[in-house]
């Protein structure tokens, strides 16, 4: 199976992008397609390097972090943060941590999260079913993990990459009470907490005393990929992970590390104002609906509508890489095939990103309703 960026995968992307006049709608690149911070946040002295060279700033970088966290979240308790080099060097410093350990992921999942951790941890799924509009399978949850018998690591993402689900506070609290009882560590990453659609829920003011590792970065919110600067949070108000939290640090200082220059440019990002970004998520909703006002209009197509994010699942009648290459060949646009994120729902499903224009996203539309 073709699974996580395969070479057919690779090579069905390569392909689209050498194409000049591309519809590019497998890619989430927010200042791409027009989506960019607000330039007067840059307008600040500290983006003039001093004579004596560049200034300290992790610890400003750090305690914007957690003001900002603790704001949005609502979380009270303490917890200690992790700068890298985006969140691929985030994901880099979790593999090495968790070397060996049985580490569960959503599935559909996030591509780079099955990359990475299949490399060296003992991988398996947590299921998500279109049933269930894309949200856990609990009881299929609790039954995996009885069999396995063992502390380890569950992995989320809210809202999601690949089918935009978020999770509501009666599903964390129900992961809460399950990694409770089974002794598991529980990672969420977070990063696109603010493009809701639907009321957002984190995971941390839940977590009480069930360690969580919470992933964030400048690249989906703040519309910064460039930057890459990542951040994970380390939340163990009762010291249950502690040897595993300073393994985590100790990598972390290995060379994941982030550059003065973006360290900047991320304390100034923290400043920009929520109503400024606000404007820009209520456009890709905008787009989002457009989206799915066209499918509802469709003859062979149906979908979940995304909750958050910029990523959407349509099912089709027909093979999914078949579908990703007509439209390629035909149409010159891009999506991705749906089974390349999950092993367990088929070959019916093809993921598609909705930050292009409504002209786009409707073509799309049309084109894969009449595709065969």
């Amino acid at each position: 199976m073709d699974l996580g960026y395969s070479q057919r995968f690779n090579d069905l992307m390569a392909k689209g992008r050498m194409k000049p006049d591309l519809i590019e709608l497998s890619m989430c690149d927010p200042p791409r397609f027009g989506f960019q911070p607000d330039p007067r946040v840059y307008d600040s002295p500290k983006m003039d390097i001093p004579e004596s060279g560049y200034p300290y700033l992790q610890e400003e970088l750090i305690t914007g972090i957690v003001k900002r966290t603790k704001t949005y979240t609502g979380v009270s308790e303490d917890f200690d943060v992790v700068i890298s080099n985006g969140c691929g060097g985030a994901f880099a410093i979790l593999a090495i941590a968790l070397r060996g350990m049985l580490v569960g992921i959503e599935s559909p999942f996030y591509s780079p999260t099955y990359e990475y951790f299949k490399r060296t941890t003992d991988l398996w799924y947590i299921r998500c079913k279109p049933e269930l509009n894309w949200d856990i399978d609990l009881d299929l949850l609790r039954k995996e993990l009885e069999q396995r018998k063992k502390p380890g690591v569950l992995f989320f993402v809210s809202p999601s990459n690949p089918t935009g689900h978020v999770h509501d506070e009666k599903v964390w609290r129900a992961l809460v009470n399950i990694a409770g009882e089974f002794n598991q560590v529980l990672i969420t990453d977070e990063v696109y907490d603010e493009m809701s659609f639907v009321p957002f829920q984190s995971l941390l003011p839940i977590a009480k005393d069930v360690p969580v590792i919470y992933m964030h970065g400048f690249s989906k919110v703040w519309r910064a990929p460039e930057i890459r600067v990542g951040y994970t949070l380390l939340y163990d108000p009762e010291e249950k992970c502690t040897p595993l939290f300073e393994d985590i640090q100790g990598i972390s200082k290995l060379g994941f590390g982030v550059n003065p220059i973006s360290q900047m440019q991320a304390i100034s990002l923290l400043n920009e104002k929520m109503s400024y970004r606000r404007k820009q998520f209520d456009e890709i909703q905008r787009r989002r609906d457009a989206l799915n006002d066209a499918i509802s209009k469709s003859d062979n197509l149906s979908s979940v509508v995304a909750g958050g994010a910029t990523y959407q699942y349509i099912e089709t009648p027909w093979n999914d890489w078949k579908v990703c290459s007509e439209l390629l060949e035909q149409h010159n646009i891009l999506i991705s095939p749906g089974s390349a994120c999950d092993p367990f729902i088929g070959d019916k499903f093809v993921r598609v990103v909705f930050l292009n224009t409504v002209d786009n996203i409707q073509k799309m539309v049309i084109y894969l309703d009449q595709l065969f």
